[in-house]
């Protein structure tokens, strides 16, 4: 009974200190982060070509849906924000484009995209690299 009481007290502290580093649930952007992980694991590896020099660290991901289309993924690691030529990113949310090149590139589960960036503080500072200096 008193491990039980413990844990509950351990789990209590956590969530205190993660609402004081603003990692405090956004349903909104955790709902629509999901989408997006869902939408980006249909999206085979092969569409999904790695930095080249002359790409200046950028990631090229392939449409789906229109066979002329590439999209252009800066490479998380030299920015701080991720960016996108999809329309969904140029107006400032996570697209599936860029979790598909978080899933190629870091060894990380989908669930920890979702629970990073669908808190206040992954959706307002994003940043893959906030992802895991913040865990």
């Amino acid at each position: 009974m008193w491990r039980l009481a413990i844990t509950i007290a351990r789990h209590y502290m956590h969530t205190l200190e993660m609402k004081k580093k603003g990692f405090i649930k956004n349903k909104v952007m955790e709902a629509i982060i999901t989408r997006s992980v869902e939408k980006a694991t249909l999206i085979p590896f092969t569409h999904v070509c790695q930095p080249t020099f002359e790409s200046d660290g950028a990631w090229s991901v392939w449409s789906q849906r229109l066979p002329n289309v590439i999209y252009i993924v800066k490479f998380p690691f030299t920015i701080k924000i991720f960016c996108c030529t999809c329309e969904w990113a140029l107006r400032g949310n996570m697209c599936k484009h860029q979790i598909v090149v978080i899933l190629t590139c870091v060894d990380i589960f989908q669930e920890d995209i979702i629970h990073y960036y669908g808190t206040w503080y992954g959706s307002h500072c994003g940043g893959l690299g906030h992802m895991f200096a913040n865990p």
